[in-house]
């Protein structure tokens, strides 16, 4: 098995008598253990009159077993023990899993492993949870993404599994044809079998454990030597292809899609060969097709590579984000892309160099590679194990074994226009057709046969056209350096009025990485609403503007962002270590130099202000939670008044608001990774080159309202769902008072989605949570509903707040304590990779009073945390006078809402 130079783990892969294969990852440096189960079933197996059938499997599989019957309960035990839980089913595929603390993980799997054993499908909770299904399905009803697939699986050929509906919904699982128990039973018994699954295993253990829990948990899977039947029908038929289809989205969206049919491209893994053509047809530097086409003003931005895929099928898709002369010009774009596929064509035997360079970048990532959130890790791995042998399990994803022209060439020739569908996302579609489930208005007409054979004759490219050079970032060689007595929290280098910098040299993670982080705090910024939003503009504007220059940098491995924040602007660059003191000084020139034009002003307001007025469409909970957040954080405005300010602004005042804002400063700075202090200097006496002639203000400290009544809201909006946000606020900064509203997060978060998601079916959008605002603690609770009034899920949520208060007041100090070490070991868990490591040195340095112990204060404030405390101000927080915000919102037009 190929593994990473920078991996400690040790792997070995098995595959048990009933077929099952197996991966066992042993991680002695993991404080979690984690599980992922994936089988080869999904809602392309749906029976055509259940569709959806796979997606209700997948749900009703947690709600009990014949070992372990309680509905909730495998939910309960993992949340319980510190740990997560999750599932998702898609077209081909299913996948299961769970983290937990490491001391918990053996009867966690003997639960998990039940799922796939002897699942009850009890009669009350099919009932209970095809509702869920339904709330789930009414949820995403306007959801863009949902509405755009609809339109696709309803032009392609109706006899392919992917034509299905793959949700679900009370119509199509309902009892009207019979019981669906039987049915669900039988989809179970025919699909969820062991040579069809593949299982990791990780954690702190020896391999021979591993093995050992694997053999004697997961050996009852039914199986059989059934091989899985292919797929017969081809994805389209000739009358779907040549074809143009146009949607109509629910929010304001332009998008050209070209899409060129291919079958499945699996067998070309070891060579990339279809993502090497993308990455062709994706570069963004000069005389790219980004380039060329944004110069026009036709397009915002360019992808190439993207779209469904599966086990007999690709679609190869370039996508075209339009302006409003772009959607005019969508055929002559389409012209502009087959005369950059003949220059690729022209160029096929001289791609070995560009090749390389996409080759060396991958090995690099592949050798570099930080610790993932274990729960994504594992489930990750678990799917590639269906598309790789055991030798690529790990390095599947990263693997180039050599450029192949005739490989290349083969692919390139299914990019042909008879081959092509266009489809256009655009508003004002004119179709008395729409779609079933979602309602999308659509039409599709053939592509015209003369224009066709035009396209399939453009053989030179235009002279502006030009592909990648070898790439500059690539050619510096990457070194992890030495280490040179590195402190265990960050230093202060530099410290003057104005501008303080901060260096650590990374002991822990030993790769060839970092992290630059830059903020610039602007009395300007701040002024008001207007000049809020200018600022957020000024961060897109200023990425679109150098997009270009430093698209090398991003092939190389190297990240930058420009963003907003409370009080000014943040610069952010990570990557290899070895190019990015160039990356930020070409960067930097660019911020406070780099002209930006009128033209792409005004594109990129109007996208901003569209994007603003359409931000929390249908989804109530989030327009509320915006709101909140305003109320608190008055520099944190709602995207309705940030699109309102930022209408009225000319270019003129934007360009005068560029450099006023420059004029007075504060900068915080800090570099992390593989740097030695030398290099340090280095970025610090680049800084110092763009202070000199600018004048020094002091950090800006961030308001925060505090909340001193009950506040009650009653909203309308123009969504088909009711809502309800609760939130609490600390009254102080004290950490006693963050540790204890943490506690009570954790003690009810699941008991109280148990209660009002699983049990009540009050909506599929339930939660509780941590919430702090501007540091200060938060506790907040939510649900979204489609048939429950706000006025009626504040009450069902004040039942559950005066029945668990009383519940907990029985707590024994056993189940107390087991909670307590379960929040301290979540607390306490250690930063994966240099990324979190940099993230939370970054949170300490930009927050006030800078503060590298807040995890320790917290831990040590935890250990001393009574039970006979958590219960008083568990009695405080929800005493009817304790201040709060209570937001409701019900349908525009409904009753509630007028009453």
């Amino acid at each position: 098995m190929n593994i990473s130079r920078n991996d400690n783990r040790l792997y070995q892969a098995l595959t048990l008598p009933n077929g099952l294969r197996v991966l066992l990852v042993a991680d002695s440096d993991s404080q979690k253990a984690a599980a992922a189960l994936t089988v080869n079933a999904g809602h392309f197996d749906d029976p055509w009159h259940r569709q959806g059938l796979a997606h209700f499997v997948e749900h009703l599989l947690f709600l009990g077993t014949e070992k372990y019957p309680e509905s909730g309960e495998f939910h309960d035990f993992i949340s319980r023990h510190g740990g997560s839980s999750n599932a998702w089913t898609g077209t081909e595929h299913s996948c299961y899993y769970f983290d937990i603390t490491k001391q918990f993980f053996q009867p966690a799997l003997e639960r998990f492993s039940q799922l796939f054993i002897a699942p009850l499908f009890n009669d009350g909770e099919i009932e209970k949870e095809r509702n869920a299904i339904d709330a789930e399905f009414k949820l995403k009803i306007k959801d863009d993404g949902r509405r755009i697939y609809q339109a696709h699986k309803e032009t392609v050929n109706p006899k392919h599994p992917f034509a299905k509906f793959s949700v679900g919904s009370l119509d199509t699982l309902s009892d009207a044809h019979g019981p669906i128990k039987q049915e669900l039973e039988t989809f179970f018994a025919e699909h969820y079998q062991a040579q069809w699954m593949t299982l990791v295993l990780c954690g702190p253990y020896t391999l021979a454990q591993l093995k050992g829990w694997a053999e004697h948990l997961f050996a009852d899977i039914n199986s059989n030597t059934t091989a899985k039947p292919e797929i017969a029908e081809p994805l389209y038929r000739a009358q779907d292809l040549g074809l143009e289809l146009h949607i109509e989205p629910h929010k304001h969206l332009q998008k050209l899609i070209i899409s060129f049919a291919m079958p499945s491209i699996d067998k070309f893994y070891k060579h990339k060969t279809v993502s090497f053509l993308a990455h062709l047809l994706g570069y963004e530097g000069e005389g790219s097709l980004h380039s060329l086409l944004k110069n026009q003003g036709w397009i915002n931005a360019l992808s190439a590579g993207g779209g469904i895929n599966g086990s007999n099928f690709k679609d190869f898709n370039i996508s075209l984000a339009l302006t409003d002369d772009g959607i005019e010009y969508y055929q002559d774009i389409v012209e502009m892309v087959f005369a950059y596929i003949a220059l690729i064509r022209q160029n096929i035997a001289q791609l070995h160099a560009l090749y390389r360079d996409k080759q060396t970048l991958l090995q690099i990532a592949f050798d570099n590679q930080e610790k993932a959130r274990l729960l994504d890790w594992v489930s990750g791995l678990s799917v590639n194990m269906h598309h790789y042998p055991s030798e690529h399990y790990l390095n599947g994803d990263y693997l180039m074994a050599g450029y192949e022209p005739q490989q290349f060439a083969k692919v390139l020739d299914w990019l042909s226009p008879k081959n092509m569908r266009l489809v256009l996302i655009h508003p004002g579609v004119s179709s008395s057709k729409t779609t079933q489930w979602y309602n999308t208005p659509y039409y599709t007409k053939a592509l015209e046969p003369q224009w066709l054979d035009a396209l399939a004759a453009i053989d030179t490219p235009l002279g502006t056209m030009s592909l990648p050079e070898v790439n500059p970032y690539l050619q510096r060689p990457c070194v992890l350096h030495e280490l040179e007595s590195p402190s265990a929290t960050p230093e202060k280098l530099a410290s003057h009025p104005g501008f303080n910098f901060w260096f650590k040299q990374d002991a822990t993670y030993r790769v060839a990485k970092g992290h630059f982080y830059l903020a610039i705090d602007s009395h300007l910024a701040v002024k008001d609403v207007q000049h809020m939003a200018l600022t957020r503009l000024f961060a897109d504007l200023f990425i679109d503007c150098v997009a270009e220059q430093f698209y090398p940098a991003e092939l190389a491995g190297l990240n930058y962002h420009l963003s907003s924040h409370q009080g000014g602007l943040t610069l952010h660059t990570a990557g290899l270590s070895s190019s990015q003191l160039e990356l930020a000084q070409g960067l930097l020139d660019a911020l406070f130099n780099a002209d930006i034009c009128a033209k792409r002003y005004a594109e990129y307001k109007k996208q901003l202000v569209r994007h603003w007025q359409s931000s929390n469409q249908n989804k109530p909970v989030s327009e509320i939670f915006s709101r909140i957040g305003a109320e608190i954080m008055p520099w944190n405005p709602t995207p309705e008044a940030l699109a309102q300010a930022l209408k009225s602004t000319s270019y003129l005042q934007f360009k005068q608001f560029r450099q006023e804002f420059f004029a007075a400063v504060h900068i915080e700075a800090f570099l992390h990774g593989n740097w030695r202090p030398a290099d340090a200097y280095d970025f610090l006496r680049l800084i110092q080159t763009h202070l000199e002639q600018r004048a020094n203000i002091e950090a800006i400290n961030r308001p925060l309202a505090e909340i001193t009544s009950v506040i009650q809201q009653q909203l309308s909006l123009p969504s088909n769902d009711h809502a309800m946000v609760i939130y609490y606020q600390a009254t102080t900064h004290d950490f006693e008072e963050k540790v204890l509203m943490m506690v009570i997060n954790h003690l009810l978060n699941q008991p109280y989605f148990n209660a009002l998601r699983t049990e009540q079916q009050l909506g599929y959008l339930v939660g509780a949570g941590y919430a702090p605002f501007n540091s200060r603690a938060g506790l907040a609770f939510y649900v979204q509903s489609p048939n429950v009034s706000g006025k009626e899920l504040l009450e069902h949520h004040n039942q559950f707040i005066s029945q668990y208060c009383q519940q907990a007041a029985q707590m024994d100090e056993q189940t107390w304590e087991h909670s307590k070490q379960s929040l301290y070991r979540q607390i306490a868990e250690k930063d994966k990779n240099l990324r979190l490591r940099s993230q939370r040195f970054w949170l300490a340095i930009s927050n006030p009073g800078v503060d590298f112990t807040l995890q320790a204060n917290l831990l040590n404030t935890l250990e001393n945390i009574e039970f006979e405390q958590v219960l008083q101000y568990l009695n405080e927080l929800f005493a009817p006078q304790r201040p709060r915000m209570e937001w409701l919102s019900d349908p525009q037009g409904s009753t509630q809402a007028q009453t």
